[in-house]
């Protein structure tokens, strides 16, 4: 349905909301007024991680620019929730040695995109993607009343954040350095690859499950394979067993879970539960409009006051 047109007098300024991953970039207006994308404006390309610098970011430019042209309303900003490690403050990648955007390591991102979209560098801003998940959830999300939330993404790799008041907290006794848990030991090893699609898949496999199935084959053959059924079971007890310590030192009151192995939290809630300290434990309702909304609440000008000096120790 179209939107009807404000009057130019009376035209609130949008924020464009933009998430990029490893192989997508997707860019939405939002709404801060009414506290909502407007999906109409959605866009999304898969550029090449590893094609040349020039038709990366050609690529991430294009995708913005065509979620920014479904509106006629003047544009406040465009918030950029990216994987790291990346200078936020500044807009430079430092992603180095993971098969995605060598082409930009050491590029002003941020210079690149206000050349391309002809706006000023003032009205790019940065934030780690996670973080983003986090600021969604709980601005705008379930958490949005719970003064100290652990927002969790359960993905390609374990991202984590830990806020207050909705700001994200990188330092100090209660939190673990930068806020991160993906670099946490357990068992001998990496959180990340423990609770993480591949984490996933080698455990169905120590338990004797088929070779070459993926997260979300297993996920289907719990139908009628116990292996499965156990693997998700285990998953869930191991994981609650290693997020406790950090939930209860941190004083969480309540935790969020994300990204795509979020979506299998029925098979594994009950054995989760069993090992943490705390109940509220939901998933959020957001999944993929989560880091397109915490970027936009970059422009959240009263917000982005608290948040400022965060994203300057960000990386």
């Amino acid at each position: 349905m179209e939107r009807p047109k404000a009057s130019p007098a009376k035209e609130a300024a949008l924020q464009v909301g933009v998430d990029i991953g490893g192989s997508h970039i997707t860019a939405c207006l939002f709404d801060d007024e009414h506290q909502e994308l407007l999906l109409e404006s959605m866009s999304t390309r898969h550029p090449d991680p590893n094609g040349t610098a020039d038709e990366l970011i050609g690529v991430w430019a294009e995708a913005i620019e065509q979620a920014m042209n479904q509106s006629n309303r003047p544009i406040k900003g465009i918030g950029i929730a990216v994987p790291g490690p990346f200078d936020y403050a500044e807009g430079i990648s430092l992603v180095t040695g993971v098969n995605k955007f060598e082409c930009i390591y050491g590029a002003n991102i941020k210079a690149e995109l206000s050349r391309r979209l002809n706006v000023e560098k003032s009205q790019i801003r940065f934030v780690n993607d996670a973080a983003a998940f986090g600021i969604a959830v709980t601005k705008v999300g379930l958490a949005k009343n719970a003064d100290r939330c652990l927002a969790l993404t359960l993905g390609t790799g374990l991202g984590s954040s830990f806020l207050v008041g909705g700001v994200p907290v990188l330092s100090g006794a209660e939190v673990p350095k930068n806020g991160w848990l993906y670099n946490g030991e357990f068992n001998g090893e990496m959180a990340d690859d423990h609770f993480s699609a591949r984490g996933l898949v080698k455990l169905y496999q120590s338990l004797g499950g088929k070779e070459g199935a993926t997260a979300l084959d297993i996920f289907n053959l719990t139908k009628y394979d116990p292996v499965a059924s156990k693997t998700f079971e285990l998953f869930g007890e191991r994981l609650g067993a290693f997020l406790d310590p950090y939930v209860q030192r941190f004083g969480a009151q309540i935790l969020v879970l994300g990204g795509n192995l979020s979506r299998s939290f029925p098979l594994f809630e009950q054995h989760l539960l069993k090992e943490l300290s705390i109940s509220n434990v939901v998933v959020s309702t957001m999944l993929d409009h989560a880091p397109l909304i915490g970027g936009a609440m970059l422009f959240n000008e009263q917000y982005y006051g608290d948040l400022a000096r965060v994203i300057n120790k960000m990386k």
